[in-house]
């Protein structure tokens, strides 16, 4: 039986470095962007409950600042001669009302997660590595019990799949995979993760939620490493419009400004050269859905059309100026064992984009008489509505388009069924291999917003999960999804200047999924 140990790091190692003056009230107050609808880690579909839910939370992994897996409750593990059982050792690790925290609760959670009844919209990702009956779980065709998960003491978990998964261990730091308390799930239903009834294990535990308001996290004493955890409590505020965040933080309401209006930004980091950081580019990409199945977008020659006629210079220098590099296909070329391609489009010149996208557009059928007319669906964030309008007058200069943009409040695009023709996308890898975005397209995927259906791409996908090499059929796949246009690549992130007070230490922001954990974090004495 093969050992695999995890990086190991001492317990109680400070987050400072040595001779760090201290603050004596260490609080800090930071932007979410957007309310959140759940941080039931089953409940949780997007990136601002999956923020809150890194430190509210932790599963068996964790990650480093690097994007390094790291021990969370599992020290290190086993796997035997195929690759297809893991069996995790878990440390002495407690619940925020002081409960140890066993091989019992991830046979729960993981059970709970799939089980159709708890409607989770990321048990799709669960089902990723191909737990044992995960797919027959989530269908409805087998009870939950059946999945391939099972304590074997209270310190002892072993995972068994169908096949061979190269990239099993990085899903298992994503906060949908952490822990619940069943006993408090069960008690208050969907009102768990209410402040008065929470219970969690991560660094930090609930204190107060005023919906809209702001959310109040403490320091959760019982966690395993709570001595090298520095702060005391977080307040998180959902604001979503940027020159709001901005205005709060230069009047020292935050403590950080992630995003700058592109109007300001210039003259914001000229302005404050000492509260000015950087965050490095990450493993994400900004795409828009075009719907294949109704509408105008059903026709290829429009979608092509739309895609043609964006100039990514413009809008990433000229609308966003936040360090974006544009894109032309779907997964950023830094993503782990990926070999990515340049579909031709990508080397026109932009004058020679349009021109391809009139003649398409008059091919299928549109004209000064007959005006494409599309819905464009995109949340209230500031710089998601600018996008949108950039693009909107792009459409009707090079094509004559009439688009009506739709603004829906944050909570209500992310439970939105109908996207409409158009639909701002976007994705952080939840780890670090290409089928974080190319799973997305399979033609029953949870977040395929374009509805998109192609045989031969789900073939090839189903095929990349058996491989120990799949760089070939990522390449396949999405050299198809662009063939079709089933969205419109935008640009991928790259490294952006951003506002952070200069007495917080301890936030980098470096790790290429962008996931980040205040138990990191510090105030140094100012």
């Amino acid at each position: 039986m093969f050992i695999a140990s995890l990086i190991t790091l001492p317990a109680a190692a400070m987050p400072y470095p040595a001779g760090t003056q201290l603050a004596e009230k260490q609080e800090i107050t930071l932007n979410n962007g957007a309310e959140v609808t759940s941080i039931d880690p089953a409940k949780q579909a997007a990136e601002p409950a999956f923020n809150l839910g890194r430190d509210l939370f932790e599963g068996l992994t964790t990650q480093d600042k690097q994007g390094q897996t790291v021990p969370g409750v599992a020290t290190h593990w086993d796997v035997n001669a195929n690759n297809t059982v893991y069996t995790f050792h878990l440390r002495d690790s407690k619940w925020s009302n002081g409960e140890p925290v066993t091989a019992h609760d991830f046979v729960y959670s993981w059970q709970r997660l799939l089980d159709p009844k708890t409607a989770s919209p990321y048990a799709w990702f669960a089902a990723i590595p191909g737990i044992k009956n995960a797919d027959a779980i989530m269908n409805g065709e087998a009870a939950p019990s059946s999945l391939g998960v099972r304590a074997l003491d209270d310190h002892t978990f072993e995972v068994t799949l169908e096949e061979p998964i190269p990239f099993f261990i990085k899903l298992l730091s994503h906060p949908v995979m952490a822990p619940v308390h069943q006993a408090t799930v069960e008690q208050y239903g969907s009102a768990w993760t209410q402040p008065e009834h929470i219970v969690t294990n991560g660094a930090f535990t609930v204190s107060a939620w005023k919906v809209n308001e702001k959310m109040v996290m403490v320091k959760n004493p019982h966690y395993w490493n709570a001595d090298a955890v520095v702060l005391n409590q977080i307040t998180w505020l959902p604001i979503g419009d940027a020159n709001v965040s901005l205005n709060r933080f230069l009047a020292g309401e935050l403590d950080e400004a992630l995003s700058i209006p592109a109007a300001q930004k210039n003259r914001i980091l000229k302005q404050f050269p000492t509260k000015v950081a950087t965050t490095s580019a990450s493993l994400g990409s900004i795409f828009y859905y075009l719907n294949t199945q109704s509408g105008p977008t059903q026709d290829l020659r429009v979608r092509q059309a739309l895609s043609y006629a964006i100039d990514r210079n413009i809008m990433t220098q000229a609308i966003v100026k936040n360090g974006g590099v544009p894109m032309y296909t779907l997964v950023p070329p830094q993503t782990d064992n990926f070999d990515s391609f340049t579909p031709a489009y990508a080397t026109w010149t932009q004058q020679v984009r349009n021109q391809k996208a009139k003649a398409l557009l008059a091919e299928a059928g549109y004209s000064k008489a007959n005006p494409l007319k599309l819905t464009f669906t995109v949340p209230t964030f500031s710089q998601d509505v600018k996008m949108a309008t950039a693009m909107a007058g792009m459409w009707k200069s090079v094509l004559g388009a009439q688009v009506e943009i739709k603004q829906l409040e944050p909570k209500v695009f992310y439970a939105l069924k109908d996207p409409g023709n158009i639909s701002r996308g976007g994705w952080t890898a939840d780890y670090n291999e290409a089928s974080t975005w190319l799973d997305i397209f399979v033609s029953n995927g949870e977040f395929n917003d374009s509805r998109y259906q192609n045989p031969q791409y789900d073939a090839l996908m189903r095929q990349s999960k058996t491989l120990s090499d799949p760089s070939a059929q990522y390449r396949q796949a999405e050299q198809l999804l662009i063939q079709d246009m089933a969205i419109i690549p935008m640009y991928r992130r790259g490294g952006d200047k951003y506002l952070l007070q200069p007495y917080i230490g301890g936030y980098e922001r470096t790790n290429p999924e962008a996931a980040y954990y205040r138990k990191n974090v510090y105030v140094k004495a100012h």
